[in-house]
């Protein structure tokens, strides 16, 4: 068996030279199909030189402040965009590698060789055929070595995600597919039939070159997550295209679609380190970020769909949906190349997940997925550089004399269902019949791609309706379409986009057609005109191009005619929009841009989110110093799950008991203050010694050891009721699924069994009758609750029974207190605890007895500073960054994406506390993730988790023997 040995490092100058720029270079882009791989160039991007872009004005990419701490950025892509080959070195006997193949400038310089002693067990050479083994008989010992050849395909991806690197502040490691291997015969190999050691020094030869970290699948997992879920399912769907009948989806390609996902979660996680941002590409990998962030549960995750994305009525007819759009939010920024597709994804969340959505972001588990719109470009820079390249002008020459006298119209495409394709020939057949002047005057060159895969119907047609076209308009002479079937040479595309009288797109769908832009940049001394169809997301961002719909032929027969009839004033005048606007638009611009914005949504993010999950055993320290403690909680949603139908949210016996037993220790007060009715809250928890119940949000009120309920609103005027239901029923009739609720203190209108879009449209127009008719003019106020309108007396809230509770005469001095809630009416709760913070902050300030935590704030478990109410004037804003509440730092620094904070500011793990430390503690605990909009001041993950630490620390539940207490995690994105 061959084995893999590490070589002599680099060390000439030219060597060092072609290490740095080898994959990079320009000679790459131009190269014909005649490496391991068999790959040839399909397109102009590729990495920058230095060379001017005429007249035009650039812009320069965006950049992060010198000042702004260094990031790692890790770019998970589908494939990386090499591919290894293993080459054979020819040797002498004596040890060492040849440096005989450094000059070719479609490699990377190797950084690591393979030795085989017994040619005849090497695969490498063999390609797993026995036959191939005599090749390579000889006295000597054979040597190997990889080299990295250019991917096709995504270069203005690639070139983007590459030009990261470039920023002083920032490095980025690539992430993707490593693909099969090419050995020395041109075979492809599945890289996991390959020894340990080959792998091993394959990875740092991928590291060395440009910080690429390889996944390796076995071959039939890539093919089911490539080849069938993507191509069959995705792709389709994506592009307004329903799946093949023909192609019956194998249950192993979704199954084999989530190892592969989470196969690139695991290495992106290994990779991880606290400064990361990490930008997940296109719709291969749309499960990543919630697999990331099982993981690293702070990770910061930004996803970039490349594709389109369907209207809400297409996407619904996917079997996993909801899994997948689940995937997809858990990133904190999704970008878009257009703002329809963001808008087609926001009401799928909202149509089939039930999500509430603005323009601009996502309402997901209590926090907002920012959405942006960033078009990708093209690497201006290398464009040109080849376009102007001696290769280049030979090749115009020659198809000048080739089309002599005839316009020229240019058309690339690959070969799919959506290229536009039959549509652009249909098209062109009409402008034949419908101009006979331009009869052997203009020729159309056609230049088809290979797909992804063979489609032979298509093919056959394509054919069919070309030969139809000569035939009927063509001679022995000349032939009216030139249709070229395999990939290109760079400088023969180039030279076709330069020579070219009019560019010609007719896609029915694309993402962004990165050929009209190319085609825009050839065409910069010329100026002749596009034709751009409608349904590229190219037609949504540049101006100047001649918009057409496809399917028109009539149309696009008259657009074509028009454009080469068209004026030299007007094709300059249009040029000069569309090119301004592809040089300010670089694919560099793109991928900084989204950075820059993925980093700025981050940081409003944990500008407003301060909380930190619990720390659970500090809480247990408390718990068992104090001896007068105080606790509050909220009922759905904090002691129980949310549920479909309210009636199911019993407590389990697990919460009873616990109950329970706080209400029998004398050292503790326990209320449950909750928006159910009295009858509910009676018949559950009724039964309950020593438990203080508050029903209908703060509407009523029973004491501890009382049995009688007391109503808050009996000397209230509750007439307003009457209007409210008026105005509820008028559009409880016009929305279909609509229901009114109506309590004693309250009425509400539920649309959660609506139409998503068409109820929310009806909740803000009824909300505006409301206030305009009735709020407007009596004491009442509106909640915007979950799918419904809420609307109460202004007077009463949870907060007001908090501060009945406070203010009670036999309230002892508390040294704990405990209050948690789920959902915004809670934050009522919130706010009367910090009002009571900031009291007792003044009456110790006044006896001199205030104390600072140092540093974080971490040191110290009692109250410094409170945070002021919202919309009240704060004296102690200078200092509200130093608070420490209940031990948990309450603000400051730039924090986690998701679930928490990072992890410098948590609390440390601690004994006891000091007993110089003064009490009360305050532990405002939202249950539900850390970013959610509150005045809490650290968090649990679900209710569950609140429960369970209850219940240890009662003594109802024994410790875990991993820990114990659960983890304040809890799996919190596991619950609506």
């Amino acid at each position: 068996m061959p084995t893999f040995v590490t070589p002599s490092r680099v060390s000439s100058a030219a060597d060092l030279q072609l290490q740095k720029v080898t994959l990079d270079h320009a000679d790459l882009l131009s190269r014909s199909n005649t490496s391991a791989t068999g790959s040839k160039n399909s397109g102009a991007d590729g990495s920058s030189s230095n060379n001017k872009l005429g007249n035009a004005e650039t812009t320069t990419v965006p950049t992060i402040d010198q000042q702004e701490p260094f990031i790692t950025i890790i770019a998970a892509t589908h494939y990386l965009p090499v591919v290894a080959r293993i080459e054979k070195v020819a040797l002498s006997p004596s040890p060492g590698i040849s440096d005989n193949n450094d000059n070719n400038p479609e490699s990377v310089s190797n950084t690591s060789g393979i030795t085989s002693s017994s040619p005849s067990s090497s695969s490498y050479a063999s390609g797993n055929e026995a036959s191939d083994s005599t090749n390579i008989a000889s006295p000597f010992s054979e040597k190997y070595q990889w080299k990295l050849d250019r991917r096709r395909g995504h270069t203005a991806m690639y070139a983007g995600i590459k030009s990261l690197s470039r920023q002083s502040n920032q490095r980025c490691i690539k992430i993707g597919l490593l693909g099969k291997v090419v050995n020395p015969k041109g075979h492809h190999i599945d890289p996991c039939e390959l020894p340990e050691d080959a792998i091993s020094k394959l990875r740092e030869v991928l590291w060395e070159n440009d910080m690429y970290v390889p996944i390796i699948v076995p071959a039939q997992v890539a093919d089911d997550h490539y080849e069938g879920y993507c191509k069959q399912i995705l792709w389709p769907l994506l592009h307004y295209m329903s799946w093949d009948d023909s192609a019956v989806p194998m249950p192993s390609w979704w199954t084999n679609y989530v190892e592969v996902n989470k196969e690139f979660a695991k290495t992106i996680a290994e990779k991880h380190t606290a400064d990361c941002y990490i930008w997940i590409q296109d719709y291969h990998l749309l499960l990543a970020p919630a697999f990331v962030r099982d993981h690293v549960p702070d990770a910061r995750i930004g996803l970039f769909i490349h594709s389109p994305f369907p209207s809400s009525e297409i996407f619904r007819s996917l079997p996993n949906r909801s899994e997948i759009l689940k995937g997809m939010l858990e990133s904190n920024s999704i970008g878009f190349q257009t703002y329809s597709y963001s808008r087609h994804f926001s009401s799928s969340c909202t149509r089939v997940l039930g999500l509430e959505s603005t323009p601009t972001g996502i309402d997901y588990k209590g926090s907002i997925v920012n959405l942006g719109i960033f078009p990708i470009g093209i690497d201006i820079e290398h464009t040109e550089s080849r376009r102007t390249g001696p290769n280049v002008k030979a090749k115009m020459d020659s198809i000048r004399r080739m089309y002599s006298g005839k316009k020229i119209i240019i058309a690339r495409d690959k070969l799919d269902e959506v290229s536009g394709i039959i549509q652009k020939l249909k098209a062109f057949r009409s402008f034949l019949e419908l101009y006979p002047e331009w009869q052997n005057k203009v020729v159309l060159i056609q230049v088809t791609q290979p797909g992804q895969r063979r489609i032979p119907k298509l093919e056959t047609k394509i054919s069919e309706i070309i030969t139809s076209i000569n035939s009927d308009y063509g001679s022995l002479e000349f032939c009216p379409i030139h249709h070229h079937t395999s990939f290109l040479d760079t400088d023969e595309y180039m030279a076709l986009l330069t020579i070219a009288d009019l560019g010609l797109i007719t896609a029915i769908r694309d993402g962004m057609n990165t050929s009209s832009l190319e085609y825009v940049v050839c065409q910069s001394e010329t100026h002749n005109p596009l034709i751009l169809s409608e349904f590229t997301g190219t037609a949504g961002s540049i101006s100047g191009a001649i918009l057409i719909n496809p399917w028109d032929f009539r149309n696009v027969a008259d657009m074509i005619n028009s454009a080469l009839m068209m004026s030299n004033d007007e094709k300059n005048q249009k040029h000069r929009q569309m090119y301004q606007h592809v040089v300010r638009h670089s694919t560099q611009r793109w991928a900084q841009s989204f950075i820059d914005d993925f980093r700025k949504a981050i940081l409003a993010l944990t500008t407003y989110c301060t909380t930190t999950k619990i720390d659970v055993s500090q809480f247990t320290d408390v718990f068992n110093t104090t001896n007068r403690r105080l606790f509050l909680f909220d009922y759905d949603g904090t002691l129980t799950p949310i549920v479909n139908n309210p009636e199911d949210a019993v407590p389990t016996d697990t919460l009873l008991k616990t109950l329970e037993k706080l209400c029998s220790d004398p050292k503790n007060v326990v209320w449950v203050i909750s928006g159910r009715d009295a009858k509910f809250l009676s018949k559950h928890l009724g039964h309950i010694q020593g438990l203080g119940l508050s029903a209908e949000h703060g509407c009523f009120i029973r004491y501890p050891d009382t049995g009688n309920w007391e109503n808050l609103l009996k000397k209230m005027d509750m007439s307003w009721k009457s209007d409210v239901r008026k105005i509820f029923e008028f559009y409880t009739e016009r929305t279909k699924g609509a229901t009114i609720e109506e309590k004693e203190s309250s009425v509400t209108w539920h649309y959660r069994n609506a139409d998503p879009d068409y109820g929310l449209f009806q909740a803000k127009e009824c909300m505006n009758h409301l206030e305009n008719a009735v709020v407007s003019r009596l004491p009442i106020e509106i909640l915007v609750g979950k799918k419904c309108l809420d609307v109460r007396p202004k007077a009463i809230n949870k907060g007001e029974i908090v501060r009945r509770v406070l203010l009670s005469t036999d309230s002892p001095n508390w040294e704990l207190i405990v209050c948690a809630g789920d959902d915004k009416t809670d934050e009522d709760m919130f706010r009367a605890l910090r009002i009571d913070m900031r009291n007792k902050l003044r009456h110790r300030t006044h006896r001199g007895q205030q104390r600072v935590s140092s540093g974080s704030g971490n040191e110290d478990l009692f109250v410094s500073t409170p945070v002021v109410p919202s919309g009240a004037a704060s004296e102690t804003d200078s200092i509200s960054s130093q608070m420490t509440l209940g031990g948990i730092t309450g603000s400051g620094g730039e924090g986690p994406a998701r679930k928490t904070v990072v992890s410098s500011l948590y609390p440390r793990r601690r004994s006891a506390p000091d007993t110089d430390k003064q009490p009360p503690f305050y532990f405002l605990i939202s249950v539900g993730p850390s970013t959610k909009k509150t005045k809490a001041n650290c968090y649990i993950g679900k209710p569950e988790a609140l429960v369970d630490t209850l219940a240890i620390i009662s003594g109802v539940l024994e410790p875990k023997p991993s820990s114990s207490l659960p983890s304040a995690d809890a799996d919190a994105d596991d619950e609506e």
